[in-house]
């Protein structure tokens, strides 16, 4: 187990009783304040018939509606273009960065603002997940993710900037600039979506693992434990996860100094407690879940209280992990690594279930896979079609094509209960940010 690395000793020791203390004056402070100035959660909470003045403690505060992406278009759509959340910004109190989402889930794009005295605080959220992976002041990290209006690439930036780090922006370029880069400046780490690590991987052949890059700050995305195993293995460096939502403005839940873990020992992501109030609940009932079972992550913002996250639920679920563990180095609340997936993200093919986590689990598991994507269409007699296809990587397997593919349709035959067709490819495009890796063209 790696020494400790703290960021902030005295909060990051804390125990249970005391955290919870804590984010509950916290949480407190800011639903008095939001309850006098922002009229989204005004009108929310009165057409709930809730008074928010009574609310005393963590089971109170459950009896507040939960809100989603859905209520944040809405309230956009009545109100353009910022909706009545957006207080900073509707309210002029000075500098508000504003962060689109790119609507790839149909609902429309969001807007989400955050005020100086917002970002301050989130600044403080990257100093804590920087300090896990090692990362000192001076340290030079390349940001592989473009700079956009988009949250990503943003927050990663401006949270690198605040770690006192050495930030190479250059997610804009093309791959080949990039691996250029690698090579000209020696960076000690990478920051961006696991994904494309592979890609910039492939990019540099045999010399990756001569490259300077010894970590690997991994998130974007939902990766398996095989998939980020594979990408340490591609690089020889050590990962460390993060998560995230554009609701948030941030991510706020980061590996620790032990990183992603092994297969059958997982890591944790840890959420930042002194900032963020995570709960994850029954998807059905909406009660909290014990340790160790899985439920869908609901994030309130303990620092936003100029442009509010109150109960946002975001769709996503993960295993639990309570804080106050035995032996826990830090008494924060968590996840398991590696068990975050779409609530909503199941495939019916041929009338069975696909969780395409369980897909990601089990092609990544083929040492000899770079990246893959499958595409669901129909034939002319509305049978469905489920076709893998897979980029392999360069000199891993001795393996002929055609015997991979024999083997890959016995294991999803065997693992999923259906037949996939499955083609070799010659390469299988990855975006800068999260990887789209399933096309329903039916």
């Amino acid at each position: 187990m790696t020494e400790p690395r703290f960021y902030d000793r005295d909060t990051e020791t804390m125990s249970r009783d005391e955290l919870d203390a804590m984010q509950l004056q916290k949480l407190l402070a800011m639903l008095e304040h939001v309850a006098k100035t922002n009229p989204f959660y005004i009108n929310l909470w009165k057409e709930a018939g809730i008074d928010v003045s009574k609310i005393k403690t963590f089971e109170d505060f459950r009896m507040l509606p939960m809100m989603e992406k859905s209520h944040i278009v809405a309230d956009q759509n009545a109100h353009p273009p910022f909706g009545t959340r957006s207080g900073s910004i509707n309210n002029n109190l000075g500098r508000t960065d504003l962060y689109t989402t790119s609507g790839t889930s149909g609902q429309g794009k969001e807007l989400h603002a955050c005020s100086l005295r917002e970002l301050k605080a989130m600044e403080e959220i990257y100093r804590y997940g920087m300090a896990w992976a090692g990362m000192a002041p001076g340290d030079i990290v390349l940001l592989t993710l473009p700079i956009t209006m988009l949250a990503g690439g943003r927050v990663e930036y401006q949270g690198a900037i605040a770690a006192d780090l050495t930030v190479l922006p250059v997610g804009n370029y093309d791959a080949a600039s990039k691996v250029d880069y690698i090579r000209r400046f020696n960076p000690k780490a990478l920051f961006g979506s696991t994904s494309y690590f592979g890609t910039l991987a492939t990019k540099m052949g045999d010399e990756v693992r001569q490259s300077s890059v010894t970590t690997l700050l991994t998130g974007l995305e939902g990766a398996s434990l095989p998939f980020l195993k594979s990408i340490e293995e591609m690089w020889g460096a050590k990962a460390y996860d993060r998560f995230g939502c554009a609701s948030m403005r941030a991510d706020f839940m980061w590996s620790d100094e032990n990183g992603i873990g092994e297969p059958g020992r997982p890591g944790s992501l840890l959420n930042i407690d002194p900032f963020v109030l995570l709960e994850v609940v029954d998807p059905d009932t909406g009660l909290p879940v014990a340790d160790g079972e899985f439920g869908e992550l609901v994030i309130t913002s303990l620092y936003h209280f100029d442009n509010p996250v109150i109960r946002n639920r975001v769709r996503d679920g993960a295993v639990f992990q309570k804080g106050g563990r035995k032996g826990s180095i830090r008494n924060f609340h968590g996840v398991e690594m590696a068990s975050i997936s779409r609530i909503d993200d199941v495939k019916k093919v041929k009338g069975i279930n696909i969780f395409p986590q369980a897909v990601d689990d089990l092609v990544f598991s083929w040492p000899e896979i770079e990246q893959y994507e499958v595409i669901l269409t129909r034939t002319a007699a509305f049978v469905d079609v489920a076709t893998l296809r897979l980029q392999l990587r360069e000199g891993v397997s001795g393996l002929t094509p055609d015997h991979i593919v024999a083997r890959g349709k016995e294991a999803v035959k065997s693992r999923l209960g259906i037949y996939f067709d499955i083609e070799i490819v010659p390469r299988i495009e990855v975006s800068d940010y999260k990887a789209r890796r399933w096309r329903d063209l039916r």
